[in-house]
């Protein structure tokens, strides 16, 4: 579903091939799963301003897009989001003393962040748990922290409850790509 090529080089395109073609006949699978989506993150920010630093519910919140969009992934199973984010934990809970030690340049916790991240990717290849979005759980662990309620309360409360709207809601989405 690409643009005409003359559309692309003119900068004139036809605005039918900038919709999904499909979008009349899936529209209210857009407006639901996208409203989902939304409402999760309301609900995610909410819990975040009270508890912890942006940094961290970004990691969680772009595990929300895929399970929205493409309900039906294999990237999107529950072993894999759950999974990826308790690698992600656990590798970011590791490097955050390292990067939180008195004194510490910023050039250590930048290089114990990428570490953290490139950890984080081997074991979740590894484990076949892999969830790209979970990379931002380790990175922002790194930077602000590993703190209980960052854990518990934000990382893995989210992900179970995300991981749970699928299965339950899966008859009801569909992949909107």
């Amino acid at each position: 579903r690409s643009m005409h090529p003359r559309s692309l080089i003119s900068g004139k395109a036809n605005y039918r091939e900038l919709l999904d073609p499909e979008f009349r006949a899936r529209a209210p699978n857009y407006v639901f799963q996208c409203g989902l989506a939304t409402a999760f993150l309301i609900a995610i920010i909410l819990l975040e301003n009270a508890v912890l630093r942006a940094a961290i519910v970004v990691a969680v919140a772009s595990s929300a897009g895929p399970i929205f969009i493409v309900p039906n992934s294999v990237a999107v199973t529950p072993r894999r989001v759950v999974g990826g984010h308790v690698v992600a934990v656990v590798v970011g809970g590791a490097f955050s003393p390292v990067a939180g030690l008195p004194g510490e340049s910023t050039y250590l916790v930048d290089v114990m962040a990428a570490l953290s991240v490139g950890l984080s990717i081997l074991v979740m290849v590894s484990t076949d748990t892999a969830h790209p979005q979970a990379a931002g759980t380790a990175l922002g662990l790194v930077i602000y922290g590993w703190s209980p309620s960052a854990v518990v309360f934000v990382i893995l409360s989210s992900v179970i409850v995300l991981s749970l709207l699928r299965v339950v809601l899966r008859p009801r989405l569909i992949n909107l790509l």
